[in-house]
């Protein structure tokens, strides 16, 4: 159990996890309850995944711009500034989903203002870990990350989906905007020093900064073909979060209960393999890990669109979340650990681009189709596609394995010069 939580001895590193582990759960309260509320106003597939396209396709467009900015200046107040960002629309889902006045696109502007800060945040969020903990401790604090990631969407919807059945959803969005308070004061008690990247502040512009990030990502086979693996995953695979109403109610024949449950049951299943990826102490066979969790997914989805039971989805959906959060974190890793710290910001940027910027146009795709065709032949269709990426990535990392077998013994890590010293990683620092 110590060697699952090492990352937590950093006093950094812990004010950060707790501070997300809240400010994800809000998220996901306020996920879930736009995804209900416009299901329950429009009774389509296709508006539910307008509102995932809102509320994530900003950060396709946006995110390499705030990775370059993450490189250029503090993350840690990039991050401030987009927790609070998020406050102001969340109490206005609050507001007129109260009064009983709301209509579908409103639901749809205030998910794309809060999409926008979140936009900022994401690859800033995962650009910043590097600085909070010591460079052998990153997969640890990956896969906490991914840990609190998926204990939020664990409480999140199971929280969410009470308060939809008893109170409305109205008080998802209110408690989101109540959750970032102690988010901002978290962010506000780091101690690090105040940019995060290599001697490039102010060097050049800021789309410049980004085509030397494609350039390099371009130049590293391993780099490009784990971002393409995420990519096939969130277009293809991803989609299922956005058929689950649906699926809830025409397939199963159930509430908004049985929403929340469906989505926790992928959490659980995501939270037990993020302990067992958090328990491991080197980075050593993580590409075969990514590959094998891959297929795990693509599994699950299959299994997910041949049931009509709720226990068997309940089943299939812990293994979809296991599957994926594996691959996730193993990807996220990866990269971690094999790009510099001076273009960690843009990189993760495209990393966050092209799995969460592009899951809401497939999202949109698959909403769209099940309406016509119907939800199970879409998650089928998904599974397939996502089985034949996943082989088609574990033959390029194949190719390419002895470039970086053990990353952590392999790369030389590039210079920090602008990290402070990690003074806060005892407890007598704290």
């Amino acid at each position: 159990m110590s060697n699952i939580f090492r990352a937590l001895r950093h006093r950094n590193f812990r004010l950060f996890f707790f501070g997300q582990a809240l400010s994800l759960t809000g998220m996901w309260l306020q996920m879930v309850g736009q995804s209900w509320l416009m299901y329950r106003l429009t009774d389509q597939a296709l508006a539910v995944a307008l509102v995932a396209l809102a509320q994530q396709g900003p950060g396709l467009f946006v995110g390499p711009v705030a990775g370059a900015l993450a490189d250029r200046h503090s993350r840690q107040r990039i991050l401030i500034l987009a927790q609070a960002a998020v406050i102001v629309p969340s109490l206005g889902l609050g507001w007129l989903a109260f009064a009983d006045t709301i209509v579908p696109w409103q639901i749809f502007v205030l998910a794309l203002a809060s999409g926008l800060a979140r936009a900022f945040e994401i690859p800033t969020r995962q650009a910043f870990v590097p600085q909070l903990v010591e460079r052998e401790d990153i997969p640890n604090a990956v896969a906490l990350n991914s840990v609190i990631f998926n204990a939020a969407r664990l409480v999140g919807p199971a929280v969410g989906g009470i308060l939809i059945a008893t109170v409305g959803e109205a008080w998802c969005f209110f408690a989101n905007a109540i959750l970032l308070f102690p988010v901002l004061a978290a962010l506000a008690a780091i101690h690090v020093a105040p940019h995060g990247g290599v001697g490039v502040r102010g060097r050049g512009s800021l789309m410049g900064e980004i085509a030397a990030a494609i350039r390099y990502v371009r130049g590293e086979p391993i780099v490009w073909s784990l971002l393409g693996g995420m990519a096939v995953a969130s277009v293809a695979g991803m989609p299922y979060t956005v058929l689950l109403p649906s699926f809830a109610a025409e397939i199963l024949d159930r509430g908004p209960e049985a929403f929340g449950v469906l989505t926790a049951a992928a959490g659980i299943g995501a939270i037990l393999s993020a302990l067992a990826l958090a328990a491991r102490r080197h980075a050593r066979g993580l590409d075969a890990w990514l590959v094998v969790s891959g297929l795990i997914f693509a599994v699950g989805l299959a299994g997910l669109s041949r049931t009509t039971s709720l226990d068997l989805a309940v089943v299939a959906l812990a293994v979809v979340g296991a599957g994926f959060m594996t691959l996730m974190a193993a990807t996220n890793t990866l990269l971690q650990l094999r790009v510099p710290d001076a273009l960690r910001g843009r990189v993760m940027s495209f990393h966050t681009a092209l799995f969460l910027g592009l899951f809401p146009f497939g999202g949109l795709a698959a909403g769209a189709l099940a309406d016509r065709i119907g939800v199970a032949p879409v998650i089928f269709s998904g599974s397939v596609v996502v089985g034949i990426g996943m082989l088609s990535l574990g033959s390029v990392l194949l190719r390419h394995r002895c470039a970086w077998e053990e990353p952590s013994e392999t790369f030389e890590a590039q210079p920090e010069t602008s990290r402070a010293p990690d003074t806060s990683s005892s407890d007598s620092a704290s």
